[in-house]
């Protein structure tokens, strides 16, 4: 008699564990990516690319066929604005734009003037191995979006350089 509401539980208890692991892990990606990149005062595509490489490492068990990081180098000018210096996906098109605001709010404790810092982002979808069943009783999404931002300022310099960056 409780049989089914004890598989019920099980099943929903290896989602949430399952989401929640997944979510760490990309939080560490982006905290990871940031700082490696905050500790040079240089960079180029090649670096960067390794870097990017660790992330399907720090990902796994989980598949890594969503998972999008970028690193960007972010200056304030004078009055606190924030400009995109240079940006990396892993592809050769920056994905958000030199000289332009960042597609993301950037938190006012970070808006120093004159001052710049390293964005780790990470993003990645998290399905669930148990899709597709009770859906037809217990309504939910069959992914979730996760997502993290890191912001760190660089360690050995005051804006990290990237010489073949967009």
């Amino acid at each position: 008699m409780i049989l089914p509401f004890m598989l019920i539980l099980l099943i929903g208890m290896e989602e949430v564990t399952g989401a929640l692991n997944q979510d760490r892990k990309v939080g560490r990606i982006a905290n990871s990516i940031a700082d490696l990149v905050a500790q040079a005062q240089s960079v180029n595509t090649s670096e960067l690319t390794a870097v990017m490489d660790l992330g399907e490492k720090i990902l796994a068990p989980y598949p890594a066929k969503d998972l999008e990081i970028i690193i960007a180098s972010v200056s304030f000018d004078e009055d606190g604005n924030p400009s995109v210096d240079w940006s990396y996906d892993g592809t050769n098109a920056a994905p958000w734009a030199k000289d332009s605001q960042p597609p993301i709010t950037m938190p006012d404790t970070i808006a120093i003037p004159e001052t710049s810092i390293v964005v780790g982002q990470a993003n990645a979808t998290y399905t669930s191995p148990f899709t597709g069943i009770f859906t037809s009783y217990f309504k939910r999404d069959t992914s979730i979006g996760l997502s993290d931002t890191y912001y760190l300022r660089p360690r050995l310099t005051d804006t990290v350089n990237c010489s073949d960056c967009k």
